[in-house]
């Protein structure tokens, strides 16, 4: 009897719905750092790489175990005070050292390192060597090397012809720089300016002057003269100074419609 009522009581009342309700369960945020972006205005970090370069050690003559020595001749004989110029190469490294003649042109280097070196003499103004010295010192030895000189000095004319080459028919213009030839202190060609020279320029056949032929050079040793060509072919050209007359090179005339040639010579007075 028990038992029915329990049934009754489990089969009455409202009937339960056939699909329970599920609940879900609230999302889930996962944060996310962010990733900051540099202005202009923001301070920045810069990484620096920092180059070391090794110098290699400077070159020097000595001191060392070897010696050289020997006497400066020139066209009269031993030259006392001229200079001997002594360069130890190394790569292209030079390190170099002045010694003076002495008595009987005598010059001496003592205490020097072995190695590669080049020599030279000279004596300012007039006094140069045409050939340079060069050898290899064993770094023991005592070497001994007679240096000679020759003269440096002369005079030199330079010519200058606008247009170049002279067209015929028309005027041009022949420049002459005149000097001489000297060394400077270290023994460097330099041409020193004839100023104030009296020269007297001509032309041979073909060719008419049309300035004065006597010209006086200036502060730079030049003279310009006015000259025409008359028909095509050589120019002979010639200026004549104290020591007597130099023949100039010019170019030949040329038809108006000719190509240019070099502008400057360089002849040295017979």
């Amino acid at each position: 009897m028990t038992i029915a009522v329990l049934a009754a009581a489990c089969s009455g009342g409202s009937k339960p719905s056939a699909t329970p309700a599920v609940t879900e369960p609230p999302p889930t945020t996962v944060s996310t750092p962010s990733i900051p972006t540099w202005s202009t205005t923001s301070p920045s970090v810069r990484s620096t790489t920092t180059t070391s370069t090794t110098r290699p050690p400077p070159v020097s003559i000595g001191p060392g175990e070897a010696s050289i020595s020997g006497t400066v001749v020139g066209p009269g004989g031993p030259v006392d005070g001229a200079t001997v110029r002594i360069e130890r190469l190394v790569g292209s490294a030079v390190a170099s050292a002045d010694v003076t003649t002495s008595g009987g042109g005598a010059w001496r280097m003592d205490s020097v390192l072995g190695g590669a070196y080049r020599i030279r003499a000279f004596k300012a103004p007039d006094l140069t060597q045409s050939n340079v010295e060069v050898f290899f010192l064993p770094a023991t030895e005592r070497r001994t090397i007679d240096l000679r000189l020759a003269g440096a000095g002369g005079p030199q004319i330079t010519v200058v012809v606008n247009p170049n080459p002279p067209r015929v028919n028309q005027s041009a213009t022949i420049t002459v720089q005149i000097g001489t030839d000297r060394l400077d202190d270290q023994g460097r060609p330099a041409v020193v300016p004839l100023i104030g020279a009296v020269l007297q320029f001509s032309l041979g056949a073909g060719q008419a002057l049309e300035s004065s032929p006597q010209g006086i050079t200036d502060a730079n040793g030049t003279a310009s003269w006015r000259f025409r060509c008359l028909v095509e072919g050589p120019v002979v050209a010639s200026v004549a100074t104290g020591g007597g007359v130099t023949q100039l090179n010019v170019a030949p005339c040329a038809a108006v419609n000719a190509g240019p040639a070099p502008t400057t010579t360089t002849t040295k007075p017979r």
